[in-house]
């Protein structure tokens, strides 16, 4: 598999979002509520940046899937 330009500017651009964007979110940012309403796990805003490469992983790893 080749990595392409566009390959590139599609992890580059989501981290740049997620660097600009991770001061601004509080400290501890809920992902799970449960069915009473309570909060079940938070993610620390340190690893939240991480949540921008996800959609680049899940398209390489639908492209070696699925070859042309």
């Amino acid at each position: 598999m080749k990595f392409e330009k566009k390959d590139a500017l599609s992890l580059i651009i989501p981290v740049v979002i997620m660097a600009a964007l991770t001061p601004l979110f509080p400290e501890k940012i809920p992902m799970q509520w449960g069915a009473n309403g309570q909060v079940n796990w938070y993610l620390d805003r340190s690893l939240a940046f991480l949540l921008g490469l996800l959609p680049f992983v899940v398209y390489k790893l639908y492209q070696l899937k699925h070859p042309k």
